[in-house]
């Protein structure tokens, strides 16, 4: 699990996992906001894994497999 923590989340703001979720633990700003924190950009590039993460903090549950499925999935997503 330390190394999905690990995993950078987004290449916009270079952030792993953790740090993503430390900031969606840290604010009470809606999700576009509080994403903006995390990628420094308005771009969809990474919109499924951080929203999945943004909605597993705010129900207290995280779910580490998913959110490395979902980055995994986007990065297969930008290759082809």
């Amino acid at each position: 699990m330390k190394n999905i923590k690990e995993k950078q989340i987004c290449e916009c703001g270079e952030m792993t996992v953790f740090q993503a979720q430390k900031i969606f633990e840290q604010t009470d700003l809606p999700y576009k906001k509080a994403k903006k924190l995390v990628t420094g950009c308005n771009q969809t590039c990474c919109r499924r894994p951080l929203m999945a993460l943004f909605n597993m903090v705010e129900f207290g549950q995280i779910d580490y497999e998913e959110i490395a499925f979902l980055i995994d999935a986007k990065n297969d997503r930008l290759k082809d």
